[in-house]
């Protein structure tokens, strides 16, 4: 999550603007909905401090690219560009640029979709599960909810640092993968047109505040608070959208 130093500096002196302003949503729920499995304490920890600051610094970074004067106007046409698409064209950008957007860019996105679906938790995992046609494609995909469960939880349990564990439809197969992606990547930041249905945050700050180092616990309770309502809709999103990246 560093950002250089060269680019505060220009941008503390610059006074450079960008039409691309990203805002920190608020949570669609309140602080302490999510408790006991995440506490008021974290969520606010994690939201306001955390998310902010992605928020922040992938603003300062944008606003100096809209100001940059090399090649022509194509950087200043890229800044421009909503987050999402900017983040699947950084191989176009200098490297100082594209590497700090990767990180806070990444942040955000990943933090926007991360509390989108989340609700309050059920008393169980086992009270909490999908229907409908997203049940049958994990169905399809994995042999059954529980497999995929168990599949997902696993390679979360055994990510090794801070990441993410991802659950989307793969440009080239059309097909539900799991896969994993360190530090605050991105499916779509190596095919623009992966879809992303669902993913768990476990970079430390999510978790350890209550947990620890007990991410397992973390993980197994994770299952109680999915919005699968949401989740599925955006399977279904996935079913009909054409990739306007």
């Amino acid at each position: 999550m560093m950002i250089s130093a060269a680019i505060v500096f220009l941008i503390t002196f610059a006074g450079v603007y960008s039409q691309t302003t990203l805002t920190l949503p608020p949570l669609p729920y309140a602080y302490n909905a999510l408790e006991p499995v995440l506490s008021e304490k974290l969520m606010h920890l994690h939201h306001d401090k955390h998310f902010f600051a992605y928020t922040n610094k992938t603003n300062m970074v944008l606003r100096l690219l809209c100001n940059e004067t090399k090649d022509g106007d194509k950087l200043k046409e890229i800044g421009n560009l909503p987050i999402e698409i900017i983040l699947t064209r950084l191989g176009e950008l200098p490297e100082t640029y594209a590497l700090s957007l990767r990180h806070n860019g990444g942040g955000y996105i990943n933090h926007k979709l991360f509390f989108s679906l989340l609700k309050a938790p059920t008393a169980t995992a086992a009270e909490n599960k999908p229907t409908g046609v997203f049940l049958e494609a994990l169905e399809k995909s994995f042999g059954s909810f529980d497999k995929f469960r168990e599949l997902f939880s696993a390679a979360s349990v055994n990510l090794f640092g801070s990441g993410w564990v991802w659950l989307y439809i793969d440009a080239r197969t059309k097909t539900l993968v799991l896969n994993f992606t360190a530090n605050q990547d991105n499916p779509i930041m190596f095919d623009k047109n992966h879809f992303v249905i669902m993913g768990i945050d476990l970079w430390e700050h999510a978790y350890y505040p209550v947990y620890e180092n007990r991410r397992a616990e973390y993980v197994e309770n994770f299952w109680r608070l999915v919005n699968w309502p949401v989740v599925s809709q955006r399977y279904i999103e996935s079913q009909t959208k054409r990739s306007d990246l």
